[in-house]
């Protein structure tokens, strides 16, 4: 049986003497190639309990799953003919004696047969049957109950109204005037998935800090800076000329006319839309003043008398807006953290009373078991005894958090009593 290339190159990945990461578009197999490594790990003699499939969502898992135990059962019932095609498919050389298929008509029942199956599973449930393992000394209830996205975002959301109504309303009051997106359920849920960031609570002088903002600055005085008097003046008398021009300078015109002057800030932005250069592929041109550029060239004549203060005003908004950014985004990540620093406790508070864990629990504290001076060493080595290959599916959507947790229980495979004299392996399929 003669192979195309790409069946070469996915019999080459499905090789289970050697570790291999591989990357593909979607759609070009690679769940193949991964089912595939099985099927050659099994019939290798490789116990099905030593094989740890880690896949990102339950569907896949169960697809993975489905595609094993079909290519399996078809090699069961296969007649001599179909059996020998199929290894071949697999890039399995050499003549396949009469022995490797019969074992191979084996594998079916021996997979089926294996004490809890084939660990074909997400990261998550995993993790979860690391931690009813090992609850004591991950420090989790050993009777938790793992929460779903749904229950997740129910128990959130009533935290949100609690902490909105009575708990912490200055709070969510200062939340709700920095945050631009639709509601607070999707900022609490990443907040919730990113827990690790906000352990240390950062205050207003480690916020400004972090951008390079002086004790002494603020709002008033960047304004101050670029509202020296006279501006709705000059743009009033600007916004006739610029209508009367060319389409771009119309629609210059008309955000102009709608400027709100009681809101000085607001003022100051809507300037740096108009008056400032957006992103460029020109190194230092982004966000620097049209100075001679702006309007077109069929209108600046006309607006002869008012170039020298409108450039002026432009230098100036240029000048303030790296301050007035630093500022914002400085006053941004002090309310979130305010926010993080009494919704975190509560929701974590009240999944212990109910005796929870959410999905993100689940990672972190197996991270934490596996990574514990304490009790590490001793973990992983009751684990290693039973994993010598690892096979993680769409790598893209693996967080770093989960490969952690990978690369805990891999590093077994070189350490110590854990580098046996038999290949161990870790395959990485992703897009």
């Amino acid at each position: 049986m003669t192979l195309s290339d790409a069946s070469l190159a996915q019999a080459r990945a499905a090789d289970p003497e050697r570790s291999t990461w591989v990357t593909a578009n979607a759609g070009s197999g690679k769940t193949k190639v991964l089912t595939d490594r099985v099927a050659r790990l099994l019939l290798a003699g490789v116990a099905p309990a030593r094989i740890l499939c880690l896949t990102y969502t339950k569907a896949a898992a169960s697809e993975m799953q489905n595609r094993l135990f079909r290519t399996l059962g078809a090699w069961a019932m296969a007649d001599e003919t179909k059996l020998r095609a199929g290894l071949s498919a697999l890039g399995l050389e050499g003549g396949h004696s009469p022995q490797r298929l019969a074992d191979a008509r084996k594998l079916f029942a021996q997979a089926i047969e294996t004490p809890g199956g084939l660990r074909i599973q997400t990261i998550h449930s995993f993790c979860a049957s690391i931690l009813r393992r090992f609850p004591l000394e991950a420090g989790v209830s050993p009777g938790f109950a793992e929460m779903d996205d749904r229950a997740a975002l129910m128990l959130r959301a009533d935290i949100l109204d609690d902490l909105s109504e009575r708990m912490a309303p200055t709070v969510m009051a200062r939340l709700a005037a920095a945050y631009t997106g639709e509601d607070f359920a999707g900022l609490a849920a990443q907040v919730a998935g990113k827990r690790p960031e906000f352990a240390v609570p950062l205050d207003e002088a480690a916020c400004r800090a972090l951008f390079d903002v002086p004790a002494t600055e603020s709002a008033a005085a960047i304004l101050a800076d670029v509202l020296l008097g006279g501006e709705e003046g000059l743009i009033a008398g600007m916004v006739p000329i610029l209508a009367a021009g060319s389409t771009n300078d119309a629609k210059a015109g008309e955000k102009l006319s709608h400027l709100n002057w009681g809101s000085p800030r607001a003022v100051v932005q809507a300037l740096e839309d108009v008056f400032l250069t957006k992103t460029s592929k020109i190194e230092g041109k982004s966000f620097t003043a049209k100075i001679g550029e702006f309007p077109t060239k069929g209108t600046r004549p006309k607006l002869e008398a008012l170039l020298e203060p409108m450039e002026a005003l432009m230098a100036r908004v240029e000048a303030a807006r790296r301050r007035r950014v630093a500022l914002d985004v400085s006053e941004k990540t002090e309310a979130l953290h305010g926010f993080a620093a009494v919704f975190l406790p509560e929701y974590a508070r009240r999944k212990a009373a109910r005796g929870l864990l959410d999905f993100d629990d689940l990672i972190l504290s197996t991270r934490a078991l596996l990574t514990d001076p304490a009790v590490a060493e001793w973990v992983l080595y009751r684990l290693d005894g039973g994993i010598d290959h690892i096979l993680v599916d769409e790598a893209q959507d693996t967080s770093p958090l989960q490969w952690q947790v990978v690369e805990s229980l891999a590093g077994e495979f070189t350490a110590g009593e854990g580098a046996r004299a038999e290949g161990r392996t870790l395959f990485v399929v992703g897009d």
